[in-house]
């Protein structure tokens, strides 16, 4: 029996046809209680990404409070297990019915061939607007995208294929800097985007769809894995891919571990490399190890005198002796600017599409949590700050009072990648005037401890990591190998921090409906207050080897 693909499969093929043929194979295995070929892992970003997308779809709904929501109305109780589960073929009944009463539609379901969607709205549209119907795509974006009209050419295909006029399409936006008045009035949130442009593009789009249903179904008809398809830039894009890890060999994505194969050839990969055009210019002259590209050639490729350029020759200079490269004499005059003792900082935030807190914008970033380190200039630690709201309240108020108790307007505050605490700094001193004056003396203090890293330091290693080459959980455990984010318990990256607040935040009604205990609670705040610590200890930690 072929497989039904969907609008999200597509997508997928369309990515890569790799990976839609690792996903049906992972579904299959799964349905007969078997290991699957793939394991897929899926991101704490693309978790998040799904939260967002049910709660702006909660709130699309609400557009039209006299919509019929079909998917509601299809679920029903499996009489042999007793669990519920969605009727698709009485969502395809129901949805046929519910077109007669011309009203607006959510979750339509269509099927044609082996192609099955859900629509998020259709529209009925009067005489003016050409009869039929419109269908509209609920997106969490502030801007259309690619993959947007690829869905909706794909939604509005499957539905004229059973007979539907789709005369009309639209993507339903968040506008961009919404700001929450009143708590739970979300009517401004969405736009409407209907222009001519958009017609013609998803048309065009449409014109595809056959060829793509082909390709697809030739894909799912392989025997073996198409391995023609190889990791590359679209791993990621517009999404990342849950099979990445068993395309390129790392047993996991946040993997720190360099290949297990020294006589493997070390890849061509460059820092801050954009389009990776100096690294095809390498490839396309027979290059494939960077080790064994010679010095004379790197400078060539590499010969401005701005901090890119430097970088990627003491980049390529460690990878080529296999050893550390450190410019000390250049560590010690970056840290005799420093005011000791040295206050090391980092916030962990959130934002929200559709903001939670009145006075609050879609897409601003909320800070919840900050750790800070103090440092004396000998490198040992002199005491540690923290604060973390779980309240379920805007923290911003108590977090900057806290802030400004906390730290030392007359010493260097440190943070890696400081651009980013000195915004939230800027936002909390705009937010709360009182405040403002002692906000704007730490905010005078702050300096950035990656360039000292960046411009000073290269590992041969850091070629190999998955993520970024100079961030702090790519450097800390090549200065210090038994420190490592990977240690950690439940939360070991920024958007993992959301998610763990989400729940510690959660009022106690949803908590106790979710069967999330208060142990489990406890669990995740500990997990939360150690993660943030680790950032603010790993600046400490090479702060004192350098």
């Amino acid at each position: 029996m072929t497989p039904y693909l969907s609008k999200s499969l597509l997508n997928n093929y369309r990515q890569c046809p790799r990976r839609l043929w690792l996903e049906m194979q992972d579904r299959a295995a799964r349905k007969q209680g078997l290991p699957p070929l793939a394991q897929a892992v899926y991101s704490a970003e693309t978790l998040r990404r799904f939260v967002d997308g049910h709660v702006i779809g909660r709130i699309a709904k609400a557009c039209w409070p006299d919509g019929i929501d079909i998917e509601a109305q299809s679920w029903v109780q499996d009489e042999k297990t007793g669990e519920r589960r969605r009727d698709l073929s009485y969502a395809q009944r129901l949805t046929q019915m519910s077109l007669a009463h011309r009203k607006p539609l959510f979750e339509t379901t269509f099927s044609h061939r082996n192609l099955l969607i859900m629509a998020d709205v259709m529209r009925p549209l009067g005489p003016r607007q050409g009869d039929g119907w419109q269908m509209i795509e609920v997106k969490s974006s502030t801007e259309p995208k690619d993959y947007h009209l690829t869905d909706l050419a794909t939604q509005a295909w499957a539905a004229e294929q059973c007979g539907v006029s789709i005369t009309r399409v639209a993507l339903l936006l968040v506008n961009k800097g919404f700001e929450l008045q009143t708590e739970g009035d979300y009517t401004q949130l969405l736009g409407l985007h209907d222009d001519p442009e958009l017609q013609a593009q998803v048309r065009e789009a449409q014109a595809q769809m056959p060829a793509t249903l082909r390709g697809a179904a030739q894909t799912l008809a392989l025997r073996h894995e198409p391995l023609q398809h190889q990791p590359g830039e679209h791993c990621t894009t517009p999404f990342e891919c849950p099979y990445q890890a068993h395309c390129t060999g790392n047993p996991t994505q946040n993997s720190q571990a360099s290949p297990a194969d020294p006589t493997a050839p070390v890849p061509i990969r460059l820092y801050n490399d954009r389009g990776q055009a100096r690294a095809r210019q390498l490839l396309q002259a027979d290059h494939t190890d960077l080790r064994q590209v010679p010095a004379q050639t790197i400078a060539q490729v590499w010969n401005g005198h701005n901090e890119t350029h430097q970088i990627n020759r003491r980049l390529a200079q460690a990878v080529r002796n296999g050893q550390p490269v450190i410019d000390a004499p250049g560590v010690r005059q970056a840290l005799a600017t420093y005011t000791w003792p040295v206050q090391h900082l980092d916030f962990e935030t959130i934002s929200f599409t559709a903001p939670v807190w009145p006075g609050t914008r879609s897409g601003e970033q909320i800070p919840f949590q900050y750790s800070v380190h103090f440092q004396v200039a000998n490198g040992l630690v002199q005491a540690h700050g923290e604060f973390l709201d779980t309240s379920g309240q805007d923290p911003r108020r108590a977090l900057a009072e806290k802030l400004v108790q906390d730290l030392r307007p007359d010493s260097t505050i440190l943070a890696w990648n400081a651009s980013f605490e000195r915004q939230v700094i800027q936002s909390l001193a705009e937010q709360f005037a009182d405040l403002a004056p002692a906000l704007m003396r730490l905010h005078a203090q702050i300096k950035d401890l990656l360039p000292v890293v960046r411009l000073h330091y290269a590992h041969p290693a850091m070629v190999h990591r998955p993520g970024g080459m100079f961030s702090i959980k790519t450097v800390l455990p090549l200065l210090m190998p038994r420190l490592n984010h990977n240690q950690l318990e439940g939360v070991q990256n920024g958007t993992e921090a959301q998610l763990a607040y989400l729940r510690v935040a959660a009022p106690e009604a949803v908590r106790r409906e979710e069967g999330y205990t208060e142990a489990q609670r406890e669990r995740e705040i500990r997990n939360l207050l150690l993660y943030c610590k680790m950032d603010t200890a790993a600046m400490v930690s090479i702060l004192f080897v350098f």
